[in-house]
Formats: C-alpha cells, sequence, structure tokens
C-alpha cells in the first residue's frame, strides 16, 4: 500500500498537449489505409481539428516495419485538445475496415535535447498509444538507442522515406478499388449509446486497480463527465471478460460524448499505472448479438494489451437469419 500512496497522478488537461493518427501495414493493405487517412482527414477538418502534417512514411522510419500514415495534431488549443482527442478516436473505431490502427498523445517536453526528447516519446507517447483491432509489430527500441552516425549524430530516417506525391495517389486508387465502395460512416449514427470502459486484473493486483478506480471518477467528476453506471465484477461475471474487473459505462444518447470520451481516456493514457484497459463504443440494441459482437470485435479498442475475451459469449447467442 506504501508503493500505491506515493503514485503521481496527472491530470491529462495539463500533460496532453496533442496526438498522432497512424495506421502502419503491410503493403497489401497500406493501399486500403490511405482512404482511411483521406476521409480521417476531411473529418477531422469538418470537426474544426487542426492537422500540422499529413505523410506517407515507406518502412524504416523511426519503430516503423511497415508503411505508414500519420495525421499529426500539434497546434490544438491545450482547452479541447482532450476533446479533439475523442472525436478521432470515435472516427477511427468506426471506420478501418478491420484494419488496424493507433493513436498515440503527446506528452513529451518538446524543449528537450533530441536524444532526450525521443526517450520521452518511447517512455510517454508511445507507451500508451491506443491501438483499434490489434496491435502491430514495431522497434520501439529506436527511441531508446536511436541509430547514430560517425559523429553521433541521430540520423534522420524520416526524411527520405516520405512517399511522393503520385505513388501515394496511385495506391489511394488502388486502395478505393479494393474496397469496392464500401461506406464511411459518421461515427455519431453508429455509436447509439456511448461507451463501455473495463479495466481486468487479476487477484492479487486489486489494490491497485481499485485505487485508479476512485482516482478515476473522482477525476471524471471533476469533469462533469458522470458515468451513468459502475461495477465490479469477479471472473467470468461479466459477459464475455475472463478475468476480475472494473468498468465505467457512459450509455448516453448526447453525441457530445464521442468528444467527451477523449477527457475519460486521457486520463488513462496518463495514470494506468501499467494495466492494460478495454473499450467499446455501444453500438446495439438490447437483444442484437450481432451488433454486440461487431462493437466488442470490430469497433473496441485498448491501451497495453488485448484482455483475455471469450466472444462465443454473443456469438453463440445468434440465431442464424439465413436459414
Amino acid at each position: 500500500m506504501d508503493k500505491i500512496n506515493q503514485i503521481k497522478w496527472h491530470n491529462p488537461r495539463e500533460k496532453i498537449w496533442g496526438f498522432h493518427v497512424h495506421q502502419e501495414l503491410p503493403i497489401e493493405d497500406f493501399s486500403k489505409a490511405l482512404v482511411v487517412q483521406n476521409d480521417c482527414a476531411e473529418f477531422l477538418k469538418r470537426h474544426n481539428i487542426p492537422i500540422d502534417a499529413s505523410d506517407v512514411i515507406t518502412p524504416g522510419y523511426g519503430p516503423h516495419l511497415d508503411y505508414m500514415w500519420e495525421l499529426r495534431v500539434e497546434s490544438a488549443s491545450k482547452n479541447n485538445v482532450l476533446e479533439k482527442l475523442g472525436i478521432s478516436i470515435s472516427y477511427m473505431a468506426i471506420n478501418r475496415f478491420g484494419l488496424s490502427a493507433y493513436i498515440h498523445p503527446l506528452m513529451q517536453d518538446p524543449a528537450l535535447p533530441e536524444e532526450m526528447a525521443l526517450a520521452a516519446e518511447g517512455r510517454d507517447n508511445q507507451a500508451n498509444a491506443l491501438w483499434f483491432s490489434y496491435r502491430v509489430p514495431q522497434k520501439q527500441d529506436f527511441f531508446f538507442n536511436p541509430p547514430k552516425d560517425d559523429n553521433n549524430n541521430i540520423i534522420d530516417t524520416r526524411t527520405s522515406r516520405v512517399m511522393p506525391t503520385q505513388e501515394r495517389n496511385e495506391l489511394i486508387n488502388i486502395g478505393k478499388s479494393k474496397l469496392q465502395g464500401q461506406m464511411f460512416q459518421d461515427p455519431s449514427k453508429i455509436i447509439i449509446h456511448g461507451f463501455h470502459i473495463h479495466l481486468d486484473y487479476l487477484a492479487d493486483q486489486e489494490d491497485l486497480a481499485l485505487t485508479i478506480f476512485d482516482k478515476f471518477l473522482v477525476y471524471l467528476l471533476s469533469e462533469n463527465l458522470r458515468p451513468t453506471s459502475t461495477r465490479l465484477y469477479g471472473p467470468r461475471e461479466n459477459g464475455p471478460h475472463v478475468q476480475r474487473g472494473w468498468e465505467i459505462k457512459f450509455e448516453i444518447q448526447d453525441r457530445a460524448i464521442l468528444e467527451r470520451i477523449g477527457i475519460a481516456i486521457a486520463w488513462l493514457m496518463c495514470n494506468r499505472q501499467g494495466f492494460s484497459i478495454f473499450m467499446h463504443p455501444v453500438t446495439w440494441h438490447e437483444g442484437d448479438y450481432r451488433e454486440e459482437l461487431k462493437a466488442h470485435e470490430e469497433y473496441s479498442f485498448f491501451l497495453g494489451d488485448l484482455p483475455e475475451l471469450e466472444l462465443s459469449f454473443f456469438s453463440d447467442k445468434i440465431i442464424d437469419d439465413s436459414v
């Protein structure tokens, strides 16, 4: 308990000053991801979210082992950057066509010397990335042992790998043909009842897990973000969750929750103490197990690692309506 008492809890409004949206995938999927990038950029602009860079990078930049696109949000007002984070999360939850994606916060001091700034990026930003669907392999050691030249200067692995516009446009056209008319969706029309947040833990982690729960609730109330319900559950007592855990529900029809969920997720990015957090939108009506499965499998996102889930809890209840 002494260690718990020594934890420093961070206010994300003071800690997070921006974020980056990414997809990183092999070339056979990356053309589809570039179509996502274009639509995501337009969506963010319509919601007055400033995009400070919108690049496409070939493999080998920094920690990235595959093709990668990014949308950098670095100049948003600190007063509402968490709400802009929430809008971006809501969009990416719904519009990835089953592909991986991630959003990481910006917490490092940009005034740090280059090598110290890289280490801070790895420790504070990348380690607290929010992943959609699944994680992709990355070389995280780059942030702590960056490549250097003979003069001990960090090698620029980015500039030569920025994809030329013509090649980018050719890939976008390929991606559009692969998507075969699949449509992007307005998240406010799909996320009809808010979000659920889960932290699953082992028995010997309970003291710290419940301390996080208590601190999180205090913060939410300070932001006037009131859960509609909370719950502690034991192993296999809550739907597909195998382990014990806690959940916080925001079952709210007000579309403002698409923004305000960023306030909640940002706190967890700063304060999860190494725990994994599983989250999903509520896109189903009661009894629609097919859509509930989709929300847990396709629309979900997580910090850390995916928890162990038995999704057969939903699939076993789906009635085959094709018969």
